[in-house]
């Protein structure tokens, strides 16, 4: 059998009487369980029917605490509701209210101001008096993009709702007042604590990093590398994201994606030893911190006998073929018309000459 939940009385006490219902004497069960909660605290007793004390007793490490509210001003808070943990009380004519909690370092305390609720965590040790006081706070927000220029967001604080591009709110009873802005599809929950500072900024950043200098050469080992930089320029930018770039590349129809380090300030990315007289196409893709997206494309003809490091030309440009060494091109007609004069001289000495030996015989 199990009793509903009985209150102590203004002494601590509270009785009752059991009755064992059970008809069978091998059945009866002679223990009695006793929890007693207080303050979030629950202990428990286990006796022994008929072999247990006429009062039995609960002790808990317990002690006041007196609430005193009072406004900014220092003015008392009379009749105004106020919390010691799950315990509800209301102040005095002098903001006064008294409790008894457990010993803790985590009470939570309350007061009801201007509609809102502004709590504090203190510890109690022993016999404690605090004063809650209920500060007013002023509450600036501004949303901007990451060039500093206003942007008209959907604004909200706590229950109030606002579109623009700044709110003001003063004498706010809130420190730590709820807010969500939203910009598009973009929403932001920045973490506002008044009694830090009263004034914030909400940046959302729109524009994509930039892709800067890139270069290819070959390794010693016959590698491809790729370096460049990525910068994200502007004041409020929320910065690269090394995470969100990669380099991908195709070889003779085959695409594959390679990650990408930091070296010497670069950003650097490596293909091992793509085959000679390779056509490699490889996309560059980065992302700054909020998501913006940015990408640029080149290709690289590697060489069958690289003669020291080569670069590529600017990004987005195709490097040009490279004729092969063994091939001299010639493209002045004077130089042919000489050359074809001198062989066909050449062919009428030897003709001649020929002849002359001929006629000998």
């Amino acid at each position: 059998v199990t009793t509903a939940p009985l209150q102590t009385n203004s002494e601590g006490r509270v009785s009752t009487v059991l009755h064992n219902t059970e008809q069978l004497a091998s059945r009866v069960r002679c223990d009695i369980k006793i929890n007693a909660t207080f303050d979030g605290v629950t202990k428990t007793k286990t006796l022994t029917a008929q072999h247990h004390l006429s009062e039995e007793q609960f002790q808990f490490d317990a002690y006041s605490l007196t609430l005193h509210a009072i406004d900014k001003y220092g003015a008392a808070l009379a009749n105004n509701s106020v919390r010691a943990n799950q315990q509800e009380g209301t102040t005095d004519s002098r903001g006064l209210a008294y409790f008894i909690v457990n010993k803790r370092n985590d009470v939570e305390v309350a007061v009801v101001y201007r509609g809102s609720v502004i709590t504090k965590s203190i510890s109690v040790q022993n016999d404690t008096y605090y004063t809650l006081q209920a500060l007013l706070y002023n509450f600036e927000l501004g949303v901007v993009d990451d060039s500093s220029n206003p942007l008209e967001a959907e604004i909200t604080v706590d229950n109030d709702h606002f579109s623009s591009s700044s709110v003001s709110i003063s004498d706010t009873p809130v420190a730590r007042p709820s807010v969500s802005v939203t910009y598009g599809t973009l929403t932001k929950n920045p973490q506002i604590d008044l009694s830090q500072r009263e004034s914030y900024t909400v940046v959302f950043d729109l524009t994509p990093p930039d892709i800067n200098n890139v270069q290819v050469n070959m390794t010693p080992s016959k590698d491809m590398r790729i370096t460049f930089d990525v910068t994200d320029p502007n004041q409020l930018a929320s910065g690269p994201s090394l995470d969100d770039t990669v380099v991908t590349y195709t070889i003779s129809g085959t695409t594959r994606t390679t990650a990408v380090y930091v070296e010497g300030g670069k950003y650097v990315a490596e293909i091992t030893r793509p085959p000679a007289n390779s056509l490699v196409r490889f996309t560059i893709l980065t992302k700054d911190k909020e998501g913006n997206m940015k990408t640029v494309e080149g290709e690289y003809l590697v060489q069958s006998t690289p003669q020291g490091n080569q670069t590529t030309p600017p990004t987005n440009q195709t490097q040009p073929p490279v004729n092969p060494p063994s091939i001299i091109p010639l493209e002045n007609p004077l130089f042919l018309l000489a050359a074809a004069i001198v062989g066909i001289a050449l062919l009428w000495v030897v003709y001649n000459y020929i002849r002359g030996l001929g006629s000998g015989e």
